[in-house]
């Protein structure tokens, strides 16, 4: 009696349902509740979710499958799937095979078309398949792997994901910086982008690391961010003693990495060879001088220095010589064509030297005076002679500064020709017509100034000492050819060293209040060059240091020498960088 009541209910369905099992019509799914008690289903046992290429999916169904026509299978799903089939593998899985999918994602593998061995289609004929080719990292933003205590100025980080995370915590820090760091809460920008807030509490200046892991970071697919984010910070590091101290001088740095200190009040140099501990003075002394001699590498280890000032005398000197920074031996070469101190010295494109302004004469009485100088001199290595240019400066200058630009000519800045009146003027140098023409006006006059062409081309004017009581640090922009005040700094720094980091800023080193008293600063400050344009402070130098020297080392490292220290000559030395090697 049951087989009747079937066929009779059979009869019931309307007749555009081909199939009486299709689960999509009602009859379907009386029939399928009626004889099972599940649906008609395939689900994927493997591979559905993987890290690497995914190139098969085998289904395993709840029903024996009838013969399926592989073939629509495959033209229903080339559109995502490259080079798809289909395969029936014993009488109830399905293999799919396609070309390894490579970008991550939600696809949907189409199953319209397999049917059970009773003539019912799936329930559910597309099949979600999670690609998870990547792992994700994250990366700081904005920072480069070797930098300085700057990179807490915002007090924050921005973290960016390689892909969206389900969920970014805080990093977990280790290195011998991390217990002065406590990170505070976490804020989405956006869906890769994440802000982590924190607190600082720095006791100390010198060279550390910090490392970030993200154990706790997921994407959505439940992987743990792989990589961690080791930061290496600059500081501050002791280094040797000079055997004498010195003031307002220069130091240099052969081909060698070897540094030469040389005169400053002593006529004497000494060589910190690279890889020593210790500083080596030179014998026999140099030719005496007071101060205001001037010098500069010829090449990788001939130094030329050029005039000067000796005690008890008006008059400065025409003599020069070449000190040979290898065998710490001088020669005589050719004299200047006039006596000058205090002068701009500037190493050409072509090899040669231009020697620019200065002071003839100095009168230390009350008032003092000194005459400035409009000539200059191009000496030739070549030939160890010195000759005078046939046209004169624009104007007399004395305690200005000079830069060779990246287009040749050389930019002389500021300057007096009296001992209270700093100039606001500038002038360019054409070595190619050996002419001299005026440049753009400073915002502020400045005298006894420092000045340093930066890695973009445009030339730093910081450190004047006669600039009326002036904070601001200049900057010439060489595409427009103007001058402009970049910041003011927070101290006043006269005679202070700036350097170039790693990441773009500038650091500021030592400087004091005014240029005759004992009152240089120990904070040192950085310029966020070019981002912010803002001073930072930067913590404390171990000495109040002004009148020093300093040089830069091709790893970065910056190295700061002698000065004045209240007033008396300094000894001490001190790196800036990741170590106290050179």
């Amino acid at each position: 009696m049951i087989l009747p009541f079937f066929l009779s209910i059979g009869c019931m369905f309307p007749s555009e349902y081909e199939n009486l099992y299709d689960q999509k019509s009602s009859a379907g799914l009386f029939l399928s509740a009626f004889f099972y008690s599940t649906p008609f289903a395939c689900s994927a046992n493997s591979n559905t979710k993987s890290i690497g290429s995914v190139d098969q999916v085998l289904l395993q169904c709840n029903r024996e499958l009838a013969n399926l026509d592989t073939n629509y299978l495959a033209e229903a799903n080339q559109n995502v799937f490259s080079n798809i089939s289909f395969a029936k593998l014993d009488s109830d899985r399905l293999l799919v095979k396609f070309d390894p999918l490579t970008d991550d994602g939600r696809y949907e593998l189409v199953l319209a078309g397999v049917v059970s061995n009773s003539g019912e289609t799936l329930a559910n004929d597309k099949l979600p398949i999670i690609i998870d080719t990547k792992l994700p990292t994250v990366s700081l933003v904005g920072y480069i792997p070797i930098t300085d205590y700057t990179f807490f100025s915002p007090r924050y980080w921005d973290f960016t994901s390689s892909e969206p995370l389900a969920n970014f915590s805080p990093p977990i820090l280790s290195g011998s910086l991390a217990q002065s760091v406590v990170l505070r809460s976490v804020q989405k920008i956006n869906e890769t982008t994440y802000r982590v807030y924190f607190e600082t509490n720095f006791t100390t200046n010198s060279p550390g690391s910090l490392t970030l892991q993200f154990m706790n970071s997921k994407d959505n697919a439940s992987n743990v961010v792989s990589n961690s984010i080791t930061i290496r910070f600059i500081g501050l590091v002791q280094g040797p003693k000079l055997n004498h101290g010195r003031s307002e001088f220069d130091a240099f740095q052969n081909a060698n990495g070897d540094v030469v200190a040389i005169y400053g009040s002593t006529s004497s140099a000494e060589i910190l060879r690279k890889g020593s501990s210790s500083f080596t003075l030179t014998n026999p002394s140099l030719p005496e001088s007071l101060r205001g001699e001037r010098g500069v590498m010829l090449d990788g280890k001939n130094l030329l220095i050029t005039g000067g000032i000796q005690s008890a005398t008006a008059y400065a000197r025409t003599t020069s010589y070449i000190f040979d920074t290898d065998t710490a031996t001088f020669t005589p070469t050719g004299n200047m064509n006039g006596p000058r101190h205090l002068h701009n010295i500037v190493k050409l494109a072509d090899g040669k030297v231009i020697i620019l302004g200065g002071i003839r004469d100095f009168a230390p009485t009350i008032p003092a005076y000194f005459t400035s100088l409009n000539t200059a001199e191009l000496y030739d290595p070549e030939t160890g002679i010195f000759t005078e240019v046939t046209n004169r400066m624009m104007t007399a200058r004395s305690f200005s500064c000079s830069v060779l630009l990246d287009d040749g000519r050389v930019f002389i800045i500021g300057g007096t020709d009296g001992i209270y009146a700093p100039k606001d003027s500038t002038e360019f140098f054409d070595p190619t017509t050996q002419t001299f023409s005026w440049g753009p006006t400073l915002p502020v006059p400045v005298a006894a100034l420092k000045c340093m062409k930066l890695a973009d081309g445009n030339v730093l004017i910081y450190g004047a000492q006669l600039s009326n009581l002036n904070n601001s640090t200049m900057l010439y922009d060489r595409t427009r050819n103007q001058i402009f005040t970049i910041a003011n700094s927070k101290f006043r720094r006269e005679w202070s060293i700036a350097s170039e980091l790693p990441d773009g800023g500038i650091l500021f080193y030592g400087g004091a209040y005014r240029y005759n008293t004992s009152e240089p600063n120990r904070t040192i400050e950085k310029l966020d060059y070019a981002k912010s344009n803002n001073f930072f402070d930067m913590g404390l130098a171990k000495y109040s240091v002004s009148k020093h020297s300093g040089v830069k080392f091709s790893d970065g490292t910056l190295f700061f020498l002698g000065g004045e220290l209240g007033g008396m000559f300094h000894l001490e030395t001190e790196y800036y960088g990741l170590s106290n090697s050179n």
